[in-house]
């Protein structure tokens, strides 16, 4: 009922260059800057919603909302902008459902802090297992990796730096195993039925480049990928 109820919030943008995303009670508005205009037209629709809240008594929790600007460069436009004249916090960092997105895109933050918390489970698990081998990997397979590897597709590192010190916390955890502590990383993988991490990321992008040139989600394949003349004709081998 709640959905049907602030459904028609994103009326307001129709035939506008600003994009609007909903997800339960929270609203993402964005829109390419350019210019100062670019700056007036976002606070116009800011204010726009300001008077959807009013008209359908849905207040605003102006304390949470913020402001991020993402580019490789802030001196386009540096304008302030308000909800009911509060002031919006510009932040460097924001957590959309789960992944910290900084003003440039690297995802560094946000890799951080899986490998800090995943650190700090599995200590945790061997801990509490210790000495219980096909236990303790399978909390860690069941309540660690899915930590990880969530969104995966979307910060997938390609700097070798960070590729290792996201698979540091598999290797780590492998190596406290009893038996385990003098045996190469990949044996020990090959041993306890373990992919690498690295391996994980990469099928897990493969799954998502499959389903987006099938139409399986909503993904427009015309915006990710380019289809080779040579190839055009080709027998589809996916």
């Amino acid at each position: 009922m709640f959905l049907i109820y602030i459904n028609d919030i994103v009326d307001l943008f129709h035939g506008s260059d600003v994009r609007v995303k909903l997800y339960a009670d929270d609203i993402k508005i964005y829109l390419e800057i350019t210019n100062d205009t670019d700056c007036t037209t976002l606070q116009t629709f800011i204010d726009k919603i300001t008077v959807w809240s009013h008209s359908w008594q849905l207040k605003l929790a102006n304390n949470k909302c913020q402001h991020s600007r993402i580019g490789l460069s802030s001196a386009i436009c540096s304008a302030d902008y308000y909800v009911s004249d509060v002031k919006l916090p510009t932040v460097h960092n924001v957590r959309d459902l789960g992944v910290l997105i900084d003003s440039h895109l690297t995802f560094r933050d946000n890799k951080n802090s899986i490998v800090s918390r995943g650190h700090l489970r599995s200590i945790q698990i061997w801990r509490c297992f210790y000495a219980k081998m096909l236990v303790s990997c399978k909390a860690v397979t069941t309540y660690v990796r899915p930590m990880v590897e969530y969104c995966s597709p979307v910060w997938s590192p390609v700097a070798v730096t960070l590729i290792n010190q996201l698979e540091s916390v598999q290797r780590r955890f492998t190596k406290r195993l009893p038996g385990f502590q003098t045996l190469p990383y990949d044996e020990r993988c090959a041993l306890l039925g373990l992919d690498r991490l690295e391996v994980r990321r990469l099928r897990a992008d493969l799954i998502l480049c499959y389903k987006t040139i099938r139409g399986l989600v909503l993904l427009s394949p015309d915006s990710f990928f380019h289809v080779c003349l040579q190839f055009k004709n080709a027998r589809p081998f996916i």
